[in-house]
């Protein structure tokens, strides 16, 4: 029996809360002309108000998207940033996923990366 598969690579994050994020990405293909959207979304609330009333609690619920600048499109690469406000908005007391979806200027989406985002204290 054959199967076919198209699942998005897995990049796992994790980072302290209240830290800058910033992922250097590198595709095989020239990017230019593609729209570049990036969700941080909640999985599982651990603890109820996690430490503040600003925090996402509503599993689904988007939580920060991230920033998405070109540094050299035609050779595929972009950087992904969360700035020190955003990440000072998750708390470890929620479980988070994150994805990267691309529409390419032919208009066909992709999933192309998702993962765990796991939030630490210092």
């Amino acid at each position: 029996m054959s199967t076919f598969t198209q699942l998005p690579g897995s990049l796992d994050i994790t980072f302290v809360q209240g830290d800058e994020v910033s992922i250097a990405l590198d595709f095989d293909r020239d990017l230019t002309g593609f729209t570049v959207s990036t969700v941080v979304y909640v999985t599982n609330v651990f603890a109820a108000g996690g430490g503040g009333s600003s925090f996402v609690t509503t599993v689904g619920e988007t939580a920060a998207t991230f920033a998405v600048s070109p540094t050299n499109l035609a050779q595929g690469q972009l950087l992904l940033g969360l700035s020190e406000s955003q990440t000072s908005q998750l708390s470890p007391g929620i479980a988070y996923r994150w994805y990267m979806r691309w529409i390419d200027p032919a208009l066909v989406t992709r999933t192309v990366l998702s993962g765990t985002v796991t939030v630490v204290n210092p």
